[in-house]
C-alpha cells in the first residue's frame, strides 16, 4: 500500500507542480484546478475493500458551489485520486427507463506502471501548454513493474447503458457496458503502461514519444494523433434533469487553448451523445487539431480476427500503412472502398501490418464495426457530411509490436473530429476567444447479427439468401409503429411492431429482384428509417 501511495502521490504532486511554475523553462500562467463542493449532490456510499455502491439520483436542481477561485473559465467538481490495493465490485440497483439516469462514484483498480516518476515537463510555446516527456532510458533501466492502483471513477447509468469515466486519466470515457448482455464495447488494456507511440516532438535527437493505450474513448488535441492531454487529470462537473444526465470533462485554462467534452446519457435511450468543444483563451490565433478516439474490441478482451468494418462510402484516403504485405498505396492517396484488388478491407483478417484511413465529411449517417464472435456491433452516428473528421485505424494480426500491453491484446480505433486529416493542411485556425465544436452519438448494438445501416433511431442487419431475406432491427428507444418492405412497386411486407432497445426484432420475407426498400415509422408517422438497396 505504501508503495502505491508513494507512486501516485509523486504523479499528482508532479502534475500540479509543473502546472504551476517550473523553474527550468519559461512558462505562462499556472493552470490551477478549481475545487468545488456540490452542496446538494449526493454521491455513492462507498466501502472498500469490498466496494458496495448505492446509486443515488442527483437532484435536477443541483448546482455545484465553488469553494475556491480558479483561473479556469468554468467551475469544476472535485476529484480525488484514490489509491488502494482493492478491486472495486459494484452492486447496482437495476433502473427502469422511468427511473431517470443514476449518477454515482466508484473505484476502479488498474495495474499501473510507475511512469510518473520519470516524467519531465516543458511547454509548447505555440499553444502555451505543458508537455510531459518520459525519460524512457531511465524508466526501462528501473525494471518497472505494474502496481495495482485505484482510480476514482464517475458513472452515468440508465436502463440500457453504464458509462464509466476516469477523470484523472485524461478525462477518458473508460467503459460503455450494455446492461442487457453485460458486454463491454471498448478495449481495456490489462495495464496502464507507456507505449512507444505518440505525437510528442523529438527532443535532443531522441524520440521520447509515449502514450497510454489504456482503452476507452480519449480526447485528442491540440495537435494531430493523440494530442498532449490523454494522461493528465481533467476536471469535471455534472448536470442532471429528470430525463438525462451530462458529465462535462474539462481541460481549460485562462491563457491557452483548451477543450471540454460533454457526454449526455438520456434516461430513455440506448445511445449516448458526445459534444466536444475547443476553446481558445490565448491572445493569438492557433492552428488546431481536435479529435475523439475510441479504442474498441466489441465484447472481447482482444480484437477478433473476424471483425467487420462497416463504412458506407466508395473511396477513402490513406493516412498510413505498413510497408509489407499491402496492395494499398502510400499516404495521401485516395483509394476505393472496400475492395482494393483482391483485398476486401471490410474484413479485418485480410489486413496486413497496419492501416489508417480517413473519410473526410462522411456522407452517410454512420460508420461502425461488428464482432461476429460476440454478436456485438457499434455505430458512430453523425449528421451526413457535417463532421469533417472520420478515421479508422488498426494494427493487423501480424503486427509484431505489442509492447503497449502485457497480454498481446489488440484493438481498433474509430476517430471523429474537426479536421479532415492529421496533416498540417488540415489544421483549423482558431481565433482568440473562438470556440469550435461538433457532435456525434454512439450506439452499442447487441445481438443484431451484423450491421447494414444505422441512424439515431434504428439500426438494421439485412441478410440475403437468394430471394429470401432476414431483417433484424434494434431501436434506440421504446417504439411502436409500422414496418413496410417493398420492391419496386410491389408491397412485400407491412406489419406493426413494438420495440424495446434491449430486444432485437426479426422478420423473414421473400422479394423478387435486388431492389429493396425498408421503411420504419412510429405511430406519430415519424420516419425512423428509410433504407433502399
Amino acid at each position: 500500500m505504501g508503495a502505491v501511495l508513494l507512486i501516485m502521490a509523486v504523479f499528482i504532486s508532479f502534475y500540479y507542480k509543473f502546472n504551476s511554475a517550473p523553474a527550468s523553462v519559461a512558462v505562462a500562467s499556472p493552470e490551477p484546478v478549481a475545487t468545488t463542493t456540490p452542496t446538494n449532490v449526493v454521491i455513492a456510499t462507498i466501502t472498500v475493500p469490498l466496494l458496495t455502491v448505492t446509486p443515488t439520483n442527483i437532484p435536477a436542481t443541483a448546482t455545484p458551489t465553488p469553494t475556491s477561485t480558479s483561473t479556469d473559465v468554468l467551475p469544476t467538481a472535485t476529484f480525488t485520486h484514490h489509491v488502494a490495493m482493492a478491486t472495486a465490485t459494484d452492486t447496482i440497483t437495476k433502473p427502469t427507463p422511468s427511473a431517470g439516469v443514476k449518477v454515482y462514484e466508484t473505484t476502479l483498480s488498474l495495474p499501473t506502471y510507475p511512469f510518473a516518476n520519470y516524467l519531465s515537463q516543458e511547454v509548447d510555446p505555440l499553444y502555451n501548454m505543458p508537455l510531459f516527456y518520459l525519460n524512457r532510458s531511465e524508466y526501462e533501466a528501473s525494471s518497472p513493474q505494474a502496481i495495482p492502483t485505484n482510480y476514482q471513477a464517475v458513472v452515468l447509468e440508465n436502463a440500457y447503458l453504464r458509462l464509466t469515466f476516469i477523470p484523472s486519466l485524461g478525462g477518458r470515457l473508460y467503459s460503455a457496458r450494455v446492461k442487457a448482455t453485460g458486454q463491454e464495447v471498448f478495449y481495456h488494456n490489462a495495464v496502464v503502461k507507456p507505449s512507444v507511440y505518440g505525437p510528442l516532438p523529438s527532443k535532443n535527437g531522441v524520440n521520447p514519444n509515449w502514450w497510454l493505450a489504456t482503452g476507452g474513448m480519449e480526447w485528442a488535441y491540440p495537435v494531430q494523433e493523440h494530442g498532449y492531454r490523454w494522461g493528465i487529470p481533467w476536471t469535471y462537473r455534472l448536470k442532471q434533469t429528470s430525463r438525462s444526465a451530462t458529465i462535462i470533462l474539462s481541460d481549460v485554462a485562462a491563457d491557452r487553448v483548451g477543450m471540454e467534452v460533454a457526454i449526455t446519457l438520456s434516461a430513455d435511450s440506448a445511445t449516448f451523445l458526445v459534444n466536444p468543444r475547443l476553446i481558445n483563451h490565448d491572445v493569438k490565433a492557433v492552428p488546431l487539431q481536435g479529435w475523439l478516439n475510441a479504442a474498441l474490441a466489441l465484447g472481447a478482451g482482444s480484437m477478433s480476427p473476424q471483425t467487420q468494418f462497416v463504412i458506407p462510402i466508395k473511396t477513402v484516403t490513406v493516412h498510413s500503412r505498413g510497408e509489407a504485405g499491402w496492395a494499398v498505396p502510400d499516404a495521401h492517396h485516395e483509394v476505393s472502398w472496400p475492395l482494393i484488388g483482391q483485398t476486401d478491407l471490410r474484413e479485418y483478417y485480410q489486413w496486413a501490418n497496419y492501416l489508417g484511413i480517413f473519410m473526410p465529411n462522411l456522407p452517410a449517417p454512420f460508420m461502425g464495426a461488428y464482432n461476429p464472435d460476440t454478436d456485438l456491433a457499434v455505430a458512430r452516428l453523425i449528421e451526413p457530411g457535417q463532421v469533417a473528421g472520420n478515421k479508422l485505424f488498426a494494427f493487423s494480426q501480424t503486427f509484431r509490436d505489442r509492447s503497449y500491453t502485457n497480454d498481446a491484446s489488440q484493438y481498433f480505433e474509430i476517430w471523429g473530429g474537426l479536421n479532415r486529416g492529421f496533416w498540417a493542411e488540415d489544421d483549423v485556425w482558431v481565433a482568440p476567444g473562438e470556440t469550435l465544436t461538433w457532435q456525434e452519438q454512439w450506439w452499442p448494438l447487441a445481438q443484431l447479427g451484423g450491421l447494414t445501416w444505422a441512424n439515431s433511431h434504428t439500426a438494421i442487419h439485412l441478410t440475403p439468401a437468394g430471394a429470401d431475406y432476414t431483417l433484424t432491427a434494434l431501436f434506440s428507444r421504446l417504439r411502436q409503429g409500422k414496418l413496410i418492405v417493398s420492391s419496386g412497386n410491389e408491397l412485400i411486407l407491412t406489419e406493426p411492431f413494438s420495440a424495446n432497445p434491449t430486444q432485437p426484432l426479426s422478420w423473414k420475407f421473400t422479394a423478387p429482384g435486388e431492389a429493396l426498400r425498408i421503411q420504419f415509422s412510429d405511430n406519430s408517422q415519424e420516419v425512423l428509417l428509410d433504407f433502399a438497396r
